[in-house]
């Protein structure tokens, strides 16, 4: 499937895996679950990928956003995230 395919289905879901090392049989569980999530119709579709991060529990702060955008690097993602202002935690958890 190449980019201009992919431009012709409405939703496209992309999920990543980043282990440390390559994955074997989680790697048949974990897309048949996903794949089980999406409905594959022809406007709607999904890509897997998985990558090998070696370093990657090497971090010192693994719950915190440079971190996490340091994976979004990694694995060329456009989505940069930003800490959250305590002031506005009260606004995430209103129903």
């Amino acid at each position: 499937m190449d980019e201009e395919d992919i431009n012709e289905i409405l939703n496209v879901f992309k999920i990543s895996f980043i282990s440390d090392e390559k994955l074997e049989e989680d790697s048949y569980f974990l897309r048949t679950f996903f794949s089980e999530l999406v409905n594959n119709t022809d406007i709607t579709t999904f890509i897997i990928d998985e990558f090998v991060k070696k370093d990657l529990y090497d971090a010192p702060h693994l719950d915190e956003v440079p971190f996490f955008n340091n994976l979004l690097t990694y694995i060329d993602s456009d989505i940069v995230l930003s800490e959250i202002d305590d002031h506005k935690w009260m606004y995430l958890s209103q129903d």
